[in-house]
């Protein structure tokens, strides 16, 4: 179907000038966000080195590729704020030149959720937390992603079971058996 057979395209395309006119503050506010997470990871690296090098291992590795991962964000926002600061091209008639936005793409999501979908997702995230809290690594890893990927992820009972069978074998032979790093045991376990 031809977009002149009845379609709409102005909401489209004013929708997309309005996402594209708040952008260089999104850049801006990115950019400060990020330049403050390199800084935390920074610090927590930091903070690391008067454990013993077992113990700083694990912190070690995670804030190191928290670092590398923010610096790389922090490249890609520079370069975000560079193109949106150098005058762009004219779009021609068919809007061509204007971005459009995937369902799936991040931006989307977090502009359309509702209330209700945050409130599921902080409640996941609350309850995942609260049973590592209570049970312990190896006992949460499981039952959170089959609890998670079976009623929040509507996938399959046999996916879901063999999911979580596996996320528990690989931290605890990670972990237990290769590391050797010990892991929060929980309020039951410890």
């Amino acid at each position: 179907m031809s977009a002149g057979a009845g379609m709409p395209v102005e909401p489209t395309a004013a929708a997309s000038t309005d996402r594209a006119a708040r952008r260089p503050a999104d850049t801006v506010a990115d950019l400060v966000l990020t330049v403050l997470l390199l800084a935390l990871f920074a610090w927590a690296y930091l903070e690391t080195s008067g454990l013993p090098p077992t113990a700083a291992l694990f912190p070690r590795m995670v804030t190191g590729a928290g670092f590398v991962l923010t610096a790389l964000l922090l490249l890609q926002s520079l370069v975000g704020l560079r193109k949106e600061r150098s005058p762009a091209p004219a779009a021609g008639g068919d809007g061509a030149e204007v971005e459009e936005l995937d369902d799936d793409d991040a931006e989307y999501v977090f502009q359309t959720a509702g209330a209700r979908r945050w409130a599921e997702a902080i409640g996941w995230c609350v309850g995942f937390f609260v049973l590592l809290y209570v049970a312990g690594l190896f006992v949460t890893a499981p039952v959170f992603s089959f609890l998670y990927l079976r009623f929040a992820g509507r996938r399959t009972w046999l996916l879901s079971t063999v999911y979580a069978l596996v996320v528990g074998a690989v931290l605890y032979v990670a972990f237990e058996l290769l590391l050797a790093v010990p892991t929060p045991p929980g309020l039951f376990l410890d």
